[in-house]
């Protein structure tokens, strides 16, 4: 009816948007469905409740030991989580702090448009190069071995460009109005980006967080020269991130001294140990079907990455709730 008008066009443009929509739908689902299938049976093996309703799952909560009935991956997904929790308390205050001076205070003209480029430079900035600087310059500066310190800082630094790059176009989103409304009721330029602005942009900036985190929980070589130190790691050699401060009290300023030795171990992560079953071919001798536990590995990996991603948007829904109630 429409022909080939402006009706007919919009009814076209509307058929090819859900088209593209249900194909990538359509390919994450398949590639989703295909892990699963792969090693949800042997990943949920033993799951359930044992004697005095205490929750067993075998493969997630034990380590890869002789002495244990069936090995399974705790230390990679404690290394996991505790590598990107420290990356994003690195990479979220100093790329919010970045962006508010870039988008709040500084001029805008050449230097901010030199700090964009850069900025989208080092995004795009293949991983195996934040490996290279963190083995180069942060492994000799940290003892000179592999650490999770050195893990958390170098994938800080590979979420930073992104949370910089979409903390400025969120506050860039806020309208000039709200600053002149509260400029007008005399208040200053700080109170007004931190009881203002900040609100506001916040769930573009929780956004920008989820895909970052998305990458980088899954990133593999810059683990390889930092980070990495074993694959199959009993219960036992889990970090202990929390536990391992250790307080001693000096006798000169500032009269504490805190350590956490814990932070200067190499350990394992699950990208790491997925690519040395996988693509190394190491398999421990307590491990009979290598490839199996490979693709259950891929699977927690997934499950990891989606809790993540469900953590950031229930961040995003409050702040944006948040922002309607006010």
């Amino acid at each position: 009816h429409g022909g080939f008008g402006r009706r007919g066009r919009q009814r076209a443009a509307y058929m090819a948007i859900w088209l593209l929509a249900a194909l990538v739908l359509t390919v994450l689902l398949y590639l989703l469905s295909f892990v699963a299938m792969k090693g949800a049976g042997r990943a949920f093996q033993g799951f359930g409740f044992g004697p005095g309703l205490r929750f067993d799952w075998p493969f997630v909560t034990n380590g890869v030991s002789l002495l244990e009935e069936q090995p399974g991956i705790l230390p990679a997904v404690i290394g996991t989580v505790w590598l990107v929790i420290g990356a994003v308390v690195m990479a979220v205050p100093l790329g919010i702090g970045a962006a508010v001076f870039l988008t709040e205070y500084a001029e805008q003209g050449r230097f901010t448009q030199l700090v964009e480029v850069a900025t989208n430079g080092l995004w795009s900035t293949p991983s195996i190069v934040f490996g290279l600087f963190g083995y180069a310059f942060l492994v000799p500066r940290l003892g000179n071995t592999k650490s999770m310190l050195s893990g958390m800082l170098v994938l800080g630094f590979m979420l930073l460009p992104l949370v910089v790059i979409t903390s400025r176009e969120a506050m860039k989103s806020v309208p000039d109005e709200y600053r002149d409304a509260s400029a007008a009721l005399g208040v200053s330029r700080w109170q007004t980006i931190r009881s203002v602005v900040l609100p506001a942009a916040m769930p573009g900036v929780v956004t920008g967080v989820i895909l970052g985190v998305g990458r980088i929980a899954g990133e593999t070589a810059p683990l390889l020269l930092v980070f990495a130190g074993g694959v199959f790691l009993t219960k036992g050699d889990a970090p202990d991130v929390i536990g391992g401060f250790e307080v001693d009290f000096v006798m000169g300023p500032p009269f504490l001294d805190v350590s956490n030795p814990a932070l200067f171990e190499a350990g394992t992560a699950l990208p790491y140990q997925l690519y040395a079953i996988i693509t190394a071919g190491l398999s421990g001798s307590n491990i009979q079907e290598p490839l199996e536990f490979a693709w259950a590995t891929a699977f927690v990996l997934l499950l990891v990455v989606l809790s993540f991603y469900a953590v950031g948007i229930a961040t995003r829904t409050y702040f944006r709730r948040k922002i309607s109630h006010e």
